[in-house]
Protein backbone atom coordinates (compact mmCIF):
# COMPACT_ATOMS: atom_id res chain seq x y z
CA UNK A 1 0.00 0.00 0.00
CA UNK A 2 1.54 3.60 -1.18
CA UNK A 3 1.16 6.53 1.28
CA UNK A 4 1.83 9.66 0.31
CA UNK A 5 2.74 13.13 1.32
CA UNK A 6 2.71 15.82 -1.04
CA UNK A 7 3.62 19.40 -0.68
CA UNK A 8 3.80 21.72 -3.29
CA UNK A 9 7.37 21.37 -3.94
CA UNK A 10 8.06 17.94 -2.24
CA UNK A 11 6.96 14.23 -2.41
CA UNK A 12 7.26 11.88 -0.17
CA UNK A 13 6.50 8.06 -1.26
CA UNK A 14 6.72 5.26 1.55
CA UNK A 15 6.14 1.43 0.53
CA UNK A 16 5.82 -1.01 3.39
CA UNK A 17 9.09 -3.28 2.47
CA UNK A 18 11.40 -0.36 0.90
CA UNK A 19 12.66 2.88 3.10
CA UNK A 20 11.11 6.24 2.13
CA UNK A 21 12.59 8.42 -0.86
CA UNK A 22 12.39 11.79 -1.16
CA UNK A 23 11.20 13.15 -4.57
CA UNK A 24 11.45 16.64 -5.63
CA UNK A 25 8.77 17.79 -8.47
CA UNK A 26 9.29 21.33 -10.35
CA UNK A 27 7.17 24.07 -9.12
CA UNK A 28 4.59 24.89 -12.12
CA UNK A 29 4.37 28.55 -12.79
CA UNK A 30 0.47 29.85 -12.51
CA UNK A 31 -0.94 31.02 -15.88
CA UNK A 32 -3.03 34.21 -15.34
CA UNK A 33 -6.82 33.58 -16.35
CA UNK A 34 -8.03 35.43 -19.13
CA UNK A 35 -11.44 33.81 -18.51
CA UNK A 36 -11.99 35.21 -15.63
CA UNK A 37 -11.26 38.91 -16.41
CA UNK A 38 -7.72 38.70 -14.67
CA UNK A 39 -5.41 40.68 -16.99
CA UNK A 40 -2.01 42.40 -15.98
CA UNK A 41 -3.21 46.28 -15.98
CA UNK A 42 -0.45 48.56 -17.19
CA UNK A 43 0.02 52.24 -15.33
CA UNK A 44 -1.42 55.10 -17.59
CA UNK A 45 2.27 56.53 -18.47
CA UNK A 46 3.21 53.11 -19.98
CA UNK A 47 0.52 53.04 -22.39
CA UNK A 48 0.92 53.96 -26.29
CA UNK A 49 -1.34 56.63 -27.31
CA UNK A 50 -3.84 54.06 -29.45
CA UNK A 51 -4.13 51.88 -26.18
CA UNK A 52 -4.93 55.25 -24.43
CA UNK A 53 -7.59 56.20 -27.00
CA UNK A 54 -9.34 53.03 -26.09
CA UNK A 55 -9.28 52.66 -22.65
CA UNK A 56 -10.61 56.77 -21.86
CA UNK A 57 -13.11 55.71 -24.99
CA UNK A 58 -14.29 52.88 -22.76
CA UNK A 59 -14.16 54.87 -19.56
CA UNK A 60 -16.49 57.39 -21.27
CA UNK A 61 -18.94 55.15 -22.37
CA UNK A 62 -18.89 53.00 -18.99
CA UNK A 63 -19.54 57.06 -17.61
CA UNK A 64 -22.17 57.71 -19.94
CA UNK A 65 -24.15 54.05 -19.01
CA UNK A 66 -24.20 54.90 -15.57
CA UNK A 67 -25.38 58.51 -16.17
CA UNK A 68 -27.77 57.50 -18.33
CA UNK A 69 -29.26 55.01 -16.26
CA UNK A 70 -29.51 57.73 -13.06
CA UNK A 71 -31.23 60.31 -15.62
CA UNK A 72 -34.12 57.26 -16.13
CA UNK A 73 -34.54 56.35 -12.69
CA UNK A 74 -34.66 59.86 -11.46
CA UNK A 75 -37.59 60.80 -14.27
CA UNK A 76 -39.52 57.78 -13.52
CA UNK A 77 -39.25 58.91 -9.64
CA UNK A 78 -40.33 62.32 -10.07
CA UNK A 79 -43.18 60.89 -12.03
CA UNK A 80 -44.67 57.99 -9.88
CA UNK A 81 -44.07 60.85 -7.19
CA UNK A 82 -45.82 63.65 -9.05
CA UNK A 83 -49.23 61.27 -9.27
CA UNK A 84 -48.71 59.62 -5.73
CA UNK A 85 -48.34 63.28 -4.14
CA UNK A 86 -49.28 66.11 -6.27
CA UNK A 87 -51.98 67.99 -5.91
CA UNK A 88 -53.05 67.47 -9.35
CA UNK A 89 -52.95 63.93 -8.62
CA UNK A 90 -56.04 61.62 -8.54
CA UNK A 91 -54.65 60.40 -5.48
CA UNK A 92 -54.62 63.53 -4.12
CA UNK A 93 -58.26 64.44 -4.79
CA UNK A 94 -59.23 61.11 -3.26
CA UNK A 95 -57.85 62.30 -0.14
CA UNK A 96 -59.13 65.50 -0.37
CA UNK A 97 -62.75 64.67 -0.85
CA UNK A 98 -62.62 61.67 1.89
CA UNK A 99 -61.28 64.00 4.20
CA UNK A 100 -64.34 66.40 3.19
CA UNK A 101 -66.76 63.65 3.86
CA UNK A 102 -65.40 62.58 7.14
CA UNK A 103 -65.94 66.58 8.63
CA UNK A 104 -69.37 66.57 6.94
CA UNK A 105 -71.99 65.93 9.86
CA UNK A 106 -74.76 64.61 8.07
CA UNK A 107 -73.28 62.13 6.61
CA UNK A 108 -71.43 60.96 9.41
CA UNK A 109 -74.41 60.70 11.31
CA UNK A 110 -75.80 58.21 8.74
CA UNK A 111 -72.38 56.23 8.30
CA UNK A 112 -71.32 56.33 11.50
CA UNK A 113 -67.47 56.50 12.32
CA UNK A 114 -64.71 55.47 11.16
CA UNK A 115 -65.40 56.57 7.51
CA UNK A 116 -63.10 54.92 5.11
CA UNK A 117 -63.21 55.37 1.69
CA UNK A 118 -61.88 52.40 -1.38
CA UNK A 119 -61.83 52.06 -4.96
CA UNK A 120 -64.72 49.81 -7.09
CA UNK A 121 -65.76 46.83 -4.94
CA UNK A 122 -63.72 43.68 -5.67
CA UNK A 123 -64.44 40.08 -6.14
CA UNK A 124 -61.68 38.97 -4.19
CA UNK A 125 -61.83 39.24 -0.45
CA UNK A 126 -57.83 39.07 -0.26
CA UNK A 127 -57.78 42.26 -2.85
CA UNK A 128 -57.29 45.49 -0.55
CA UNK A 129 -55.92 48.13 -2.94
CA UNK A 130 -59.31 48.70 -5.23
CA UNK A 131 -58.77 51.14 -8.36
CA UNK A 132 -60.24 54.28 -7.84
CA UNK A 133 -62.18 55.40 -11.12
CA UNK A 134 -61.47 58.55 -12.60
CA UNK A 135 -61.12 60.41 -16.11
CA UNK A 136 -60.06 63.96 -17.36
CA UNK A 137 -61.79 65.09 -20.26
CA UNK A 138 -62.24 68.40 -22.47
CA UNK A 139 -65.75 70.71 -22.44
CA UNK A 140 -66.87 72.35 -25.90
CA UNK A 141 -64.48 75.50 -24.75
CA UNK A 142 -61.56 72.91 -23.99
CA UNK A 143 -61.66 73.03 -20.33
CA UNK A 144 -60.34 69.87 -18.65
CA UNK A 145 -62.75 67.91 -16.27
CA UNK A 146 -62.12 65.69 -14.00
CA UNK A 147 -64.90 63.14 -12.82
CA UNK A 148 -64.04 60.84 -10.04
CA UNK A 149 -66.45 57.69 -8.52
CA UNK A 150 -65.66 56.17 -5.17
CA UNK A 151 -67.20 54.19 -2.66
CA UNK A 152 -66.98 55.31 1.17
CA UNK A 153 -68.73 53.38 4.68
CA UNK A 154 -69.03 53.15 7.84
CA UNK A 155 -70.14 50.64 10.29
CA UNK A 156 -74.41 51.29 9.96
CA UNK A 157 -74.14 52.30 6.29
CA UNK A 158 -72.13 52.87 2.60
CA UNK A 159 -72.30 55.32 -0.32
CA UNK A 160 -71.32 56.48 -3.57
CA UNK A 161 -69.31 59.52 -4.06
CA UNK A 162 -69.59 61.54 -7.16
CA UNK A 163 -67.10 64.41 -8.10
CA UNK A 164 -66.77 66.56 -10.83
CA UNK A 165 -63.65 69.35 -10.88
CA UNK A 166 -62.81 71.65 -13.12
CA UNK A 167 -59.55 73.81 -13.55
CA UNK A 168 -59.57 77.24 -12.31
CA UNK A 169 -57.71 80.38 -13.63
CA UNK A 170 -54.25 79.13 -11.69
CA UNK A 171 -54.72 75.70 -13.43
CA UNK A 172 -55.69 74.18 -10.38
CA UNK A 173 -58.34 71.63 -9.85
CA UNK A 174 -61.79 72.88 -7.93
CA UNK A 175 -64.56 71.15 -7.05
CA UNK A 176 -67.51 71.93 -9.43
CA UNK A 177 -69.93 69.39 -7.58
CA UNK A 178 -69.08 66.62 -5.04
CA UNK A 179 -71.87 64.44 -3.38
CA UNK A 180 -73.16 61.39 -1.77
CA UNK A 181 -75.41 58.72 -2.71
CA UNK A 182 -77.10 56.47 0.60
CA UNK A 183 -79.23 53.66 -0.02
CA UNK A 184 -82.45 54.33 2.15
CA UNK A 185 -82.72 50.88 3.66
CA UNK A 186 -86.13 50.53 3.20
CA UNK A 187 -86.11 54.26 2.51
CA UNK A 188 -85.56 56.41 -0.70
CA UNK A 189 -82.13 56.62 -1.46
CA UNK A 190 -80.42 59.64 -0.53
CA UNK A 191 -77.99 62.43 -2.64
CA UNK A 192 -75.89 64.55 -0.15
CA UNK A 193 -74.46 67.60 -1.47
CA UNK A 194 -70.68 68.28 -0.11
CA UNK A 195 -69.78 70.95 -2.83
CA UNK A 196 -71.63 72.56 -5.47
CA UNK A 197 -71.22 75.48 -7.88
Amino acid sequence: MLRSLCTPSLRLICKPTTRCRLYSTPAVPKKPNHALGVQNVKPWSELSTPQKVVVASKTTVNVGVILAGVALTGTIVYYIGSELFGSDSATSVFSDAVDKIRKHEELVAILGEPVKGHGEPSRNSRRRNRRITSQVVEDANNEPHMFMRFYVEGPENQGTVMLEMIKNEQKKWEYKQLYVDVPGQGLPSKRIYIERK
